[in-house]
């Protein structure tokens, strides 16, 4: 079973399978709710907040697999802090003057105060710092051991797919709207790129676990293949 899971063949095939399998059912059984349970507080959205609370509880778990805490393990969990507060909403209650303070519109907007901007504008450096000191020291690694069938690598390779897949489906519709005049999408159609974009977003947290106990499980493999390999030379 471990062979399997950790195989660089198990996260493609797993997410595509499940992922396929909820849109299906959605779209065939439940085709006039697509739009329903999408919403905050319905079937997907709890799924989501359940999948963040365990994704956590692994990250804190699996912190005595990695030796430089404030270099990696570190990093992650701030990013799945700030994914997890993300989800939650959390960005709608920060600023008093706008709806959301990580959105291009809250800097232009000469009404939101100075102060905030600054703050906030502070904390997505961080965050953007953050993902390019991970993009600049994983970079060349994940290319070389993509091609190499790393197990960890396409793991990755699908938590990033799935992730800008979720972003365009997010911003099609008003990207749609704004190139053709302020014409709106049918609302089929919009209720369709919901279902996508949220389904899609249920699975992030789920993936980073799998990431997390993949490499979890190859690390013990190869402690034990290193002390049996010390222990025949002796």
């Amino acid at each position: 079973m471990k062979k399997i899971f950790t195989s660089p063949f198990f996260t493609p095939v797993i997410f595509s399978v499940l992922w396929a399998s909820l849109v299906a059912v959605v779209l065939i059984f439940y085709p006039e709710q697509k739009f329903a349970i999408t919403e905050d507080g319905e079937i997907i959205d709890i799924i989501t907040n359940i999948g963040y609370v365990l994704m956590i509880a692994t990250m804190l778990i699996m912190a005595k697999d990695f030796a430089d805490k404030q270099t990696s393990w570190g990093i992650y969990l701030f990013l799945g802090m700030a994914a997890f507060l993300r989800e939650g909403g959390i960005q709608h209650h920060l600023s008093k003057t706008d709806s959301t303070p990580f959105k291009s519109r809250f800097f232009l907007n000469p009404d939101n105060p100075l102060g905030e901007k600054i703050i906030f504008g502070l904390i997505l450096l961080v965050i953007f710092g953050v993902l390019a000191y991970l993009a600049v020291k994983y970079a060349k690694h994940l290319i070389v051991s993509f091609f190499k069938l790393d197990t960890i690598t396409w793991s990755i390779a699908v938590f990033c797919t799935v992730l800008v897949c979720s972003k365009f489906a997010d911003r099609y519709p008003s990207n749609w709207r704004k190139s053709h005049g302020d014409t709106f999408l049918p609302r089929e159609q919009i209720e369709v790129w919901s279902l996508l974009e949220e389904s899609l977003e249920m699975f992030l947290p789920y993936l980073i676990i799998i990431i997390f106990l993949q490499y979890h499980i190859i690390l013990q493999n190869r402690k034990i293949g290193l002390t049996f390999h010390k222990s025949r030379k002796k």
